[in-house]
């Protein structure tokens, strides 16, 4: 008798943002490649393993456990086998307040987003008043997020046809918090639950 073993192996790996610069200080737009070729060889997709969240950490010290690979997936609507990756400390901020997470596809789209998690180390410095500073990089009006930590907002980034700015305050830990995620475009529904999900998360 012969026995036919199909032995079919999918990876999806995660690894897991003091006065705050200034705040006329852009954070570089998200370079978003041109799409690759899908791959033709025959894969299997697969759920990312379990992602277990951070219940507000007391110290935030990288950006990609604040969101799964799988929790993208499932707010995207794709079935895509996502990796995301914690990127170096951009030196232009000041060290250990800006922290970036990049999600790719592994096969199709480059780039689906960039999450910076924010921790400005001035006390007085309040969820409002960084939401307002960060109107700056609207390249349109913003649409207010109502049930999302502090105050949420989504827009469309200035300077690129290919990403809306997604962001939630909070404060947390006795300072505030910022998420911000620059994301494909998508539904509105979809920027308003990612940024309820990332307020949580602060």
């Amino acid at each position: 008798m012969l026995a036919v073993v199909v032995a079919t192996v999918c990876l999806a790996a995660c690894s897991a943002p003091a006065a705050p610069a200034p705040l006329s200080t852009t954070r570089p737009a998200p370079a978003v490649p041109t799409p690759r070729a899908p791959v033709t060889a025959a894969k299997t997709t697969a759920k990312p393993p379990p992602f277990t969240p951070p219940a507000s950490p007391g110290k935030v010290t990288s950006a990609c456990p604040f969101l799964g690979t799988a929790e993208l997936q499932e707010l995207l609507g794709t079935s895509e086998d996502l990796i995301a990756t914690e990127q170096p400390a951009d030196p232009t901020f000041v060290p250990g307040t800006e922290f970036r997470c990049r999600y790719e596809d592994k096969y199709v789209h480059p780039w689906l987003a960039d999450l910076w998690i924010i921790t400005p180390r001035v006390a007085s410095y309040r969820p409002a008043q960084a939401l307002e500073d960060n109107k700056k990089d609207c390249g349109g009006p913003a649409t207010a997020v109502p049930g999302a930590g502090e105050g949420a907002y989504y827009c469309d980034r200035a300077a690129t046809d290919d990403a809306e700015m997604v962001i939630t305050a909070k404060r947390s830990h006795g300072r505030t918090r910022l998420a911000i995620a620059y994301v494909v475009k998508h539904r509105g529904e979809v920027y308003a639950a990612l940024a309820k999900l990332l307020g949580e998360r602060l």
